[in-house]
């Protein structure tokens, strides 16, 4: 009986031995069909966690210089286009505007009725002005009596609509000015200086309004420190608009991947602050130099311990979908991971 016993163990054992020969090949083949199939994947699905959100930002600055005496928003305040920003000092403006006015009125009157077309343009557009300072103070009233914590107010709504409607009609009368002026007159001593009169009229007018400084784009306000008192310039940015549209994805993909990423390809879009939540993309465009050609210092690779370090390129991936409810808005900046379907042609 031991006999038998320890004859049937050497088949046991080599049994055993047999599976464990199967098992490892079967790893083996796993972790090689695994690799390949990631290295496809990869190849076909090219992804990258080095990206950012971003849009346009517009740097919001007055065409003209003076004392700021109102300011209307705050830091992230929501904005349309159009809607008044901040006012400046208007002492000197309307000095310049009333002696711009006593100007023309007397080239008109010399001209005669060459003037009159003239005269009617100007004397309209400072009507519209002037509705426009209307609209403006219903603005400021409305905007008083709101709570800035609280949502817009129906008279709130009202006096942004009224100021819109107010611009709107003063740039058309601005216009129809313009195209008044460069329409041809009989050249005379008279018509020369209501030529040059107008000149000078457009001119203390459009200055005139544009110490209304308005929102350029619908957008987010930031970095909003300027306070009344301070004494802007012409031309110097004091905060900017974040616009509340387009949004994209700028991906830094490695050289490598490059191969198969074109323009019009759909994108997959995670951002770190929605974690769960993915985003539809599209590709837009293709950096023609690598980040660090742009870079303040670019790398110089002329010594003799040069290491090749792959490059990354710049990807970026509109974002076609983006949050329709402000409880999860995008944000300038954010990380975000992007995957490209390069299974599709694209443009």
């Amino acid at each position: 009986m031991n006999q038998d016993a320890a004859t049937k163990a050497p088949a046991g054992t080599s049994a055993f031995a047999t599976f464990r020969w199967v098992a490892l090949a079967a790893v083996i083949v796993a972790t090689i069909a695994g690799a390949l199939y990631y290295w496809r994947y990869s190849e076909i699905y090219p992804s990258t966690e080095n990206a950012y959100v971003g849009s346009n930002i517009v740097r919001v600055a007055a065409e003209i210089s003076g004392p700021v005496i109102r300011v209307y928003v705050r830091t992230d305040d929501r904005v349309k286009t159009g809607i008044p920003l901040f006012d400046i000092d208007t002492t000197l403006y309307d000095a310049a505007l009333r002696n711009a006015l006593a100007q023309f009125d007397a080239a008109a009157s010399a001209a005669g009725t060459a003037g009159d077309d003239l005269k009617a343009a100007a004397t309209k557009l400072e009507d519209k002005r002037a509705a426009l300072e209307d609209a403006l103070a219903t603005y400021r009233q409305a905007k008083d009596s709101q709570s800035p914590d609280q949502p817009p107010s129906e008279q709130l709504t009202a006096a942004e609509s009224g100021w819109e409607d107010a611009l709107k009609a003063y740039k058309d009368a601005e216009s129809e000015f313009t195209q008044e002026q460069d329409k041809p007159l009989t050249v005379s001593t008279p018509t020369v200086q209501l030529r040059a009169a107008s000149a000078q009229l457009d001119k203390a007018t459009h200055d005139r309004v544009k110490t209304h400084v308005v929102a350029p784009a619908d957008g987010f306000v930031s970095n909003v420190t300027l306070r009344p008192g301070a004494i802007v310039q012409a031309g110097s940015p004091l905060f900017a608009v974040i616009e509340a549209d387009p949004w994209w994805v700028d991906a830094n993909f490695k050289e490598t991947d490059l191969a198969r990423i074109k323009v019009g390809q759909k994108g997959t879009i995670r951002l770190d602050m929605y974690p769960g939540q993915t985003f539809d993309g599209v590709v837009e465009s293709i950096s023609p130099g690598s980040g660090a050609t742009f870079s303040v210092l670019p790398a110089e690779n002329a010594s003799g311990n040069w290491v090749k370090v792959s490059q990354r390129f710049t990807v970026r991936i509109g974002i076609t979908n983006p949050p329709a409810s402000t409880d999860k808005p995008l944000r300038v900046g954010a990380s975000a991971a992007v995957t490209v379907d390069t299974t599709q042609d694209g443009k």
